[in-house]
């Protein structure tokens, strides 16, 4: 039932034309019909603060219902305070004050109600005080005027304005007309009790108490003239905090009006003591009443009021009920338990309320009073319900729980009950009285003194005679008004919009629905069939998708009458085709007479009258259907698709995909279950695609005066297959085709026809192979007829592409390395028996079901067709690369390049695309095809890179210093299953970074990689300044391919890691040869460099050596400049060969220098920058003539502290069970090895001898001495040492 609207909202669209006067509330129900207005108030009555004024419909005036509720019993009780002495017309600064009380709404406001008046105000006279109620007999239980008279006229507290400031001048004068005013105001209120304040309105804010003594002063000589407690004087000074000023006088009036209602209940109270139960029952009754009113104006002792309504109601249970008092009893019962059950649910006492109502209607219910006016007992009890329906309402409003079972509307509900028999009771009291009594019994009525009494008897004790004229003549009156002036369907739908609202809230739909269905009924009964359908057809849709048959039929037949009366010809032919259907339990006859209406509002004649409807409306609704069949369309459409109609259908595809080149059919089955043969004119498919919608002819009716088709011609309970074939659109390929509707045309054109419209994607929706579609196999069909119940429909088929004749040979080696390009080879051959057309390629990626997250964007690069180099652009999937047309046994080939950005396997789809020339029914026309080839590239790691920190000493290091060089070591680990080439290598230093060389170049260009290989490189480089964190270096990059490919040459960077640095304030270099020579001098140079802004006071001292003879400073006083160098020279001469520890260089801060660097800071940095020792090479022996030259052969002295091994390909180490330590020699001795020297050495290993290496030069010598610590590190062979001193020196043969 989707797009159709809402129920209740169309309930309150009805209800709120329908009534003629709307009521606010709080679930958009239309409330109020039948509520009455009280006589002297323009209001109807007030509801959740909403006041709502009377509707004036021109009729009579009719007398309050006694059963109706005055609005003062209903409002809030609140203490009325008189303002006097504003004048808000003329004087600005008194409207602020009136609208500063009057407006004020905060929700911590004081329970008090302001009253403007003037000087002259009249209250109400006194009531002259009884000594005796010996020989009072009362002629009534509770008074009209006595409840508005306290609410609205009689203030408990008058406040008096006056301006006059402290230091008036005419202080004398004005304090004589302000005493003047209280004693004016005092007099008006003579034998009254309320109390009396004054205001003094002033300009200037008042000093805090004590500190002004003037105020003080004459405070008290106003309050001695005024003959005024001093408490009841207030000053009011107009500024900006007025609104906090009338905030704090609201409470202090509030307090006044406490006394005064306290003061009012005593007085009732002593009146007790005087009464007598003989004579003075209602006397006890209006007492309590009275005090627990007054009470409730305390708004602080809500028990007690409870308590006093209680004793009131206890002794209105005493009185003895005859017909003459019956009405004033109950009229001032319902009173009073609507007090009881609002301030019980007030004191959160909701089971009490429930049960003291519940007994208030079991005691009052059978006490019906005059059976003549029964109906006004019904309307009573109607009322109670209705009311505390309205507490119990208001209570949940105000934060009150329910239950499903418990709620407001099953009081509505109640009360529309007794509405309902108030009207069944008035048809039948009521149906002779024809006219109003001459001599009216219900003037006066507005004036009567007490509640429920009759307006023809006033003031009537119940022992007294009534006289029988007068009762005949009132009872003949009120007869009328019930009859003729009182609308009970409008207050029937009211309590019923009210139930609806509540049940739909507390989830109880059936219950609901029944309502929904009287309501509907009460349309029916007051003549407003249109609304009666609505409710009705609404109702329809529910009970037929329960299957509730016999409430269906019930329903179904009400609205077929209602379709009638409103000459409704659409739903009249709808409900006619449901209402000959199985499930519509009508005898026999009943369905030949709608059968034989059906066919006459088709053939534009009016139908015969439905049975049961009054003669009085027959002729004009005739009228009417002769009208409208002349007038209304012939075209009727009718939505087969929420109804059980008495013609089924259903469609379904044969089989679920159909090529591009095959005729598509549809299966349509069409099932009659009227008892009488039904003629069809036309059948006909709605099929629908994403961009369009056709409708395909399945069956049609000949053309002549009077056409028809014998296949459209169904018996009863006849089923028919029918076949519709077409040929897909070329555009439809790849898509999904789906039966909309079908078309049954029932008449003919010329005349009317309903056009039956089925839902093709489902079947009946009232069918019982919905919930239980295996019970249908056991469900007996006739043999020649198909199975209608067990035919399942299929509503939807896909259009695919015809068989693709092309073959599609993709060409890869697998696998993909991560970032590197990938190349992929298509090759496609036609194997088509024509030439193929606009030959395409679409490649795509498809997400991976195990890892959904997958990037979708795969870089493809596309070469140039021409040189077929890699230099075309970066596209992303998907991609389309055309071909064009292609021979027979034709054959083209393209390359694409894909490049993948994580690790992972990549299903890859490669889609041809095609069109061929075809021949259908003698027309030539284009065909797509469509091949689809899915490859699986696992994407790996080529590699990983790592750095690592040395210093220039080879030893590792965590952190550096500024302005001091170290080695950054990147270390290429390969984890690719191919072999790797690096073709180069850089260094993109950040900024603050630079190197110590002036250019950095690859150390591994050219190098191969196999899996498990790894290759290093080393930079030395210096930062410029310390950071408080770690600091970035740069970025590494390097070049790369596949072996033996041609391919594009993959970048990959990676961000070196960070380094914490720390400033130093001093470093110290020492530049001095590789290696010496016994008894040859050797230049030593200390570069000793400030990288303070202070000046250093250091003290300087070489310690002797027995390896070494010296020349230079032993000790000595530097003193360095800021951000300078110092250097000092030494000359040293070795005097023993080996490794020897060179002379230490110590120094120490000046005692007298307050210097920014401290001594273990100082000899941190000593440690870390001057090497320890040296090789010294031992003197040639023989003749120096034999001595052979720097080209012959050599021999180097390595300190082989090795850190790790390169694997090479011809040397594997875990082969060798390799051991630093023992192996190296014979790793070595086994193998060619070159030395290789950063500034230009080579040379070729001869042999080791323990730690000693012979090499011989290779080619031409580099330029400059050999290799130094400083320049030679690192030396690149097979091995990466830990550290290496190289000592050169000639050898003898």
């Amino acid at each position: 039932m989707s797009g159709l609207p809402s129920l209740d909202s169309r309930i309150r669209g009805l209800a709120v034309r329908f009534f003629t006067r709307a009521q606010a509330s709080s679930n958009m129900i239309v409330r109020g019909i039948g509520d009455y207005d009280a006589p002297g108030h323009p209001y109807h009555r007030i509801r959740d603060g909403v006041v709502n004024p009377r509707v004036d419909d021109g009729s009579m005036l009719m007398p309050q219902d006694s059963y109706d509720f005055p609005i003062e019993l209903q409002c809030k009780p609140l203490a009325l305070v008189g303002l006097t002495g504003l004048d808000i017309i003329n004087n600005a600064i008194h409207r602020a004050i009136w609208e500063a009380f009057s407006n004020n709404i905060r929700s911590d406001r004081a329970s008090v109600q302001f009253k403007l008046l003037d000087s002259a105000h009249e209250y109400p006279p006194v009531k002259p005080k009884r000594n005796s109620y010996d020989w009072y007999i009362p002629k009534g239980i509770l008074k009209r005027n006595w409840m508005n008279k306290h609410l609205n006229e009689v203030p408990a507290v008058v406040v008096i304005f006056y301006e006059l400031d402290w230091d008036d001048v005419l202080w004398n004068e004005k304090k004589i007309e302000c005493s003047s005013r209280v004693q004016s105001v005092r007099a008006s209120l003579e034998g009254r009790n309320t109390r009396i304040a004054v205001i003094l309105i002033q300009q200037t804010a008042p000093l805090p108490s004590g500190e002004d003594m003037l105020a003080a002063e004459r405070a008290t000589a106003l309050c001695t003239s005024c003959e005024l407690n001093p408490k009841s004087l207030f000053v009011l000074p107009h500024g900006d905090h007025l609104l906090g000023y009338t905030l704090r006088l609201e409470n202090a009036f509030f307090d006044l009006a406490q006394n005064y209602y306290h003061h009012e209940a005593r007085n009732v109270r002593s009146h007790r003591d005087h009464l007598n139960k003989i004579t003075h029952q209602y006397l006890f009754v209006r007492h309590f009443f009275k005090m627990g009113f007054l009470n409730e104006l305390k708004q602080q002792d809500n028990n007690t009021a409870h308590k006093h309504y209680t004793q009131a109601y206890n002794h209105l249970l005493e009185i003895r009920m005859v017909d003459t008092n019956s009405l004033e009893i109950k009229t001032v019962a319902g009173f009073i338990n609507y007090k009881l059950c609002k301030l019980m649910f007030m004191l959160t006492l909701p089971r009490d309320a429930i049960a003291q109502f519940r007994k208030h209607i079991e005691l009052f219910k059978s006490r019906v009073g005059p059976r003549e006016l029964a109906f006004q007992h019904s309307a009573w009890i109607s009322k109670q319900f209705s009311v505390f329906g309205d507490i119990f309402d208001e209570a949940i409003r105000q934060g009150l729980p329910a239950l499903q079972t418990q709620h407001p509307g099953f009081y509505y509900q109640q009360a529309a009950q007794y509405a309902v028999e108030r009207k069944q009771t008035c048809l039948d009291l009521c149906q002779n009285v024809t006219t109003y009594p001459e001599l009216d019994p219900l003037s006066g009525w507005e004036h009567l003194e007490f509640y429920g009494q009759r307006a023809w008897r006033p003031g009537k004790l119940s022992a007294e005679p009534p006289d029988p004229a007068k009762e005949k003549s009132g009872i003949l009156a009120l007869q009328y008004i019930e009859k003729f002036h009182t609308n009970h369907s409008t207050i029937i739908i009211n309590l019923l919009g009210n139930a609806i609202s509540q049940f739909k809230t507390y989830r109880c739909p059936r219950m609901r629905r029944h309502l929904v269905v009287q309501m509907a009924e009460e349309y029916y009964s007051s003549r407003d069939y249109t609304k009666s359908l609505t409710l009705l057809t609404h109702m329809l849709w529910d009970y037929r998708s329960e299957r509730w048959w016999p409430l269906l039929t019930n329903i179904l037949t009400r609205s077929l009458t209602c379709a009638y009366l409103s000459v409704n010809i659409q739903d009249y032919i709808m409900l006619s085709l449901e209402a000959l259907g199985t499930c519509v339990q009508l005898p026999s006859e009943h369905k030949t007479r709608i059968f034989n209406n059906l066919n006459n509002v088709l053939q534009k004649c009016p139908p015969e009258p439905e049975p049961g409807l009054p003669t009085t409306e027959l002729a004009s609704i005739q009228d009417l259907w002769f009208t409208a069949c002349k007038t209304e369309p012939l075209a009727i459409t009718v939505d087969m698709s929420n109804i059980t109609a008495c013609v089924e259908s259903k469609a379904r595809f044969t089989q679920a995909q159909y090529k591009a080149d095959q005729m598509v059919h549809i299966e349509v089955f069409i099932r009659s279950c009227c008892p009488h043969p039904m003629q069809f004119s036309k059948l006909s498919v709605t099929v629908n695609n994403p961009s369009y919608s056709s409708e395909f002819a399945v069956c049609e009716s000949t053309a002549g005066p009077h056409p028809s088709n014998p296949l459209l011609l169904f018996e009863a309970n006849e089923v028919k297959r029918f076949i519709c074939q077409f040929v897909t659109d070329m555009q439809d390929v790849g898509k999904e085709i789906q039966i909309s509707s079908i078309l049954l045309h029932l008449g003919l054109e010329t005349e009317r026809y309903a056009v039956l419209r089925f839902n093709g994607t489902s079947g009946d929706s009232a069918s019982l192979d919905v919930t239980c579609p295996e019970l249908q196999h056991f469900r007996p069909s006739p043999q020649n007829m198909p199975d209608f119940d067990n035919i399942r429909p299929l509503g939807t088929a896909e259009i695919v592409p015809r068989d693709s004749q092309i073959e599609v040979e993709l060409f890869h080696e697998s696998p993909a390395l991560l970032g590197c390009w990938y190349p992929v080879q298509v090759t496609v051959v036609n194997k088509e028996t024509q030439r193929v057309l606009g030959l395409s390629l679409d490649v795509n990626l498809k997400t991976s079901e195990e890892d959904p997250n997958v990037e979708q964007a795969i870089f493809v690069l596309l070469p140039n067709r021409v040189c077929e180099n890699v230099n075309g652009d970066l596209i992303s999937l998907p991609m389309q690369l055309s071909v064009g047309d292609l021979d027979v046994d034709g054959t083209q080939t393209k390359k694409f390049y894909l490049r993948a950005h994580r690790v992972g396997t990549r299903n890859v789809i490669v889609k041809v695309t095609y069109k061929v020339l075809l021949v259908r029914n003698s027309e030539q026309f284009e065909s797509s095809c469509l091949k689809e080839v899915t490859i699986n590239i696992p994407v790996v790691k080529p590699f990983d890179i790592t750095a690592k920190f040395f210093s220039l000493k080879f030893e590792p290091i965590a952190k550096a210093f500024a302005k001091e060089p170290f080695i950054v070591m990147p270390y290429v680990s390969c984890t690719s299953p191919i072999p790797l080439i690096i073709e180069n290598s850089s260094v993109e230093l950040c900024q603050h970074v630079s190197t110590v060389d002036s250019e950095l170049k690859s150390q591994i260009v050219d190098l191969r990689l196999k899996s498990g290989d790894t290759g290093a490189e080393a930079f030395c480089i210096v930062v410029d300044q310390p950071s408080d964190q770690p600091v970035a270096l740069g970025v590494y990059t390097i070049q790369w391919n596949r072996e033996g490919s041609n391919d594009p040459v993959t970048s990959s960077s990676v961000t070196m890691p960070t380094v914490r640095v720390e400033g130093t304030p001093l470093y110290i270099e020492m530049v001095m040869p590789a290696h010496g020579w016994v008894r040859t001098p050797m230049a030593v140079s200390y570069h000793i460099r400030n990288h303070t802004s202070r000046l250093l006071d250091l003290d300087l001292n070489m310690e002797a050596s027995d390896a070494f003879m010296f020349a230079g400073h032993k000790q000595l006083q530097l003193r360095i400049l800021p951000e300078s160098i110092r250097s000092l020279d030494y000359n040293l001469y070795p005097l023993l060969s080996g490794l020897v520890a060179l002379p230490r260089l110590h120094l120490s801060v000046s005692d007298k220098s307050d210097s920014p660097i401290k001594q273990p800071q100082l000899i941190e940095i000593l440690d870390r920058s001057l090497p320890a020792h040296v090789y010294v090479m031992p003197q040639c022996k023989g003749n120096p003539t034999s001595v052979p030259s720097r080209e012959s052969d050599h021999q180097i002295l390595l300190n082989l502290y090795v850190h790790t091994i390169t694997r090479r390909r011809h040397f594997t180490p875990e082969a060798e069970n390799f051991n630093p330590d023992i192996s190296l020699a014979k790793c070595l001795n086994s193998f060619p090895v070159t030395l290789t020297f950063n500034n230009g050495y080579k040379g070729s290993v001869l042999q080791v001898l323990g730690t000693t290496v012979h090499w011989r030069s290779q080619g031409a010598r580099g330029q400059g001495p050999p290799p130094s610590p400083q320049t030679s590190l690192p030396i690149f062979l097979f091995l990466i040492p830990k550290s290496v001193e190289i000592i050169h020196e000639e050898l003898y043969k």
